[in-house]
């Protein structure tokens, strides 16, 4: 049995609350991955859901709004592509902190000039700056949780990790969404309100930068282990993944899972807007509507999240991933089904279903990822993994913005559902035919 499975728990070690730490880990190393990670994923959904306002009030797009989506995030997601494997391998050779730090500096300059953005390729341009800064961020996050808790702990700390996430994504992507709505009450222009909303996320964005270097473990996860050459740490970290069908599997589930969060994000506020105009509501109105309705899905993920977690610990994790999967096929079957967002109180439901799916999978994938990947190799294998996910975006996003553009507003829900369903069965397959560590 390697370290890396083992259950045991290392009482000389810290701990924070119930959650036991690895070897070096202070708790505020924790506390500040956590308020960080918040952070990075709320400034991610705070672009996601402000953008179908600045296509409409700052480019005057009013047609084809799903296909640009599509196009715009596999654009995004080439960038991640490209950059998201060799900054994890990097961390593995450097550190974690200048990585992690450097991403929201990135974020930052991405929120103050996005505003200037007034064609379609400009808006573009502005947005691979901060695709780049997400990739320093989401890589960071997955090997911090990966590097931080004993493995006996590391369902419940993706679990709290998630329930700060969720805490961020309320007050930045939906708190701030309804900034707009506030400025344009006090008489200024649309195009000056979404301004000053993301001048604002700026300005949190490089406080974060701040915190982020200050609090996080300064050097290597594995400093005692030799410190390979940065194209052999890569080889050994792909030969890990080969050989492991676990690891296959949950790289194939983030770039599932990914998929899934980034439709949810982008076309279940484009959906909401779309239908707003078709009813004739006013787009702030309308963006307020389903940054409200987003929150609900973050306050639903925070309140299943420490039962998902704490099964995490209790039960194999292929298990818990196949659960998990069955969650979010679940909750993406009840959005692609949902009546009128307007005008129904079963929105309520189904959006509630909607953050359990993407709770569990949020906590059953990076659990599996986290305790099949040797610490040496976490980086890059965790690197590997995000390029997983980067294909997974951009095959679901161009699906989806078709499905949206030219069947229904829903469909993209559908389609997503339908590919958790065949994730299901893999996983069901694995959990069949692999042995399940002690």
């Amino acid at each position: 049995m390697t370290d890396h499975h083992s259950l045991e728990i290392d009482h000389n070690q810290r701990r924070l609350g119930p959650i036991w730490l690895s070897p070096g880990i202070l708790p505020r190393n924790v506390i500040t991955l956590f308020y960080s990670g918040a952070m990075a994923i709320g400034f991610i959904n705070l672009l996601n859901l402000i953008q179908p306002l600045l296509l409409q009030e700052n480019l005057h797009m009013t047609e084809g709004e799903g296909d640009f989506t599509a196009n715009l995030y596999i654009v995004l997601e080439i960038t991640t592509l490209l950059v998201a494997a060799p900054l994890a391998n990097l961390s593995d050779l450097i550190g974690r902190r200048p990585i992690f730090s450097s991403g929201f500096m990135l974020v930052c300059m991405t929120l103050i000039i996005l505003p200037a953005a007034t064609t379609g390729t400009e808006l573009m341009l502005f947005r691979i700056v901060g695709s780049i800064g997400v990739a320093c961020c989401t890589t960071m996050i997955a090997s911090l949780c990966a590097d931080y808790p004993q493995n006996a702990s590391r369902g419940k700390f993706i679990g709290l990790n998630g329930i700060f996430t969720a805490f961020g994504v309320i007050a930045l992507g939906s708190g701030l969404t309804q900034m707009p709505k506030v400025f344009t009450s006090m008489g200024y222009l649309p195009s000056e309100s979404i301004s000053y909303t993301l001048w604002i996320g700026g300005g949190l964005a490089f406080i974060t930068s701040l915190v982020t270097f200050t609090g996080i473990k300064k050097g290597r996860a594995s400093s005692h282990e030799e410190k390979l050459p940065f194209l052999e740490n890569a080889q050994i970290g792909l030969k890990a993944i080969k050989n492991s069908p676990r690891l296959m599997l949950g790289c194939g589930a983030t770039a599932l899972s990914r998929g899934d969060l980034t439709v949810l994000a982008s076309f279940f506020s484009l959906w909401i807007q779309k239908a707003g105009a078709d009813k004739g509501i006013e787009a702030v109105t309308a963006s307020a509507t389903s940054g409200k309705l987003f929150g609900m899905i973050q306050l639903s993920m925070l309140c299943s999240m420490p039962f998902i977690a704490i099964m995490a610990d209790r039960v194999d994790r292929v298990t818990n991933l196949t659960i998990g999967i069955a969650l979010a096929a679940i909750g993406y079957f009840a959005l692609g089904l949902s009546p009128d967002p307007f005008n129904s109180g079963l929105i309520y439901l189904v959006v509630v279903l909607a953050g359990i799916g993407e709770a569990a999978m949020i906590i059953s994938v990076p659990a599996l990822i986290g305790q099949e990947a040797p610490s040496a190799l976490r980086g890059s294998i965790i690197g590997v993994a995000a390029t997983f996910g980067a294909l997974g975006i951009i095959a679901s996003n161009k699906a989806a913005g078709y499905l949206f553009d030219n069947w229904d507003y829903q469909g993209p829900f559908l389609f997503m559902g339908t590919l958790n369903i065949c994730m299901l069965l893999w996983a069901i397959k694995v959990q069949a035919t692999t042995q399940t560590p002690a």
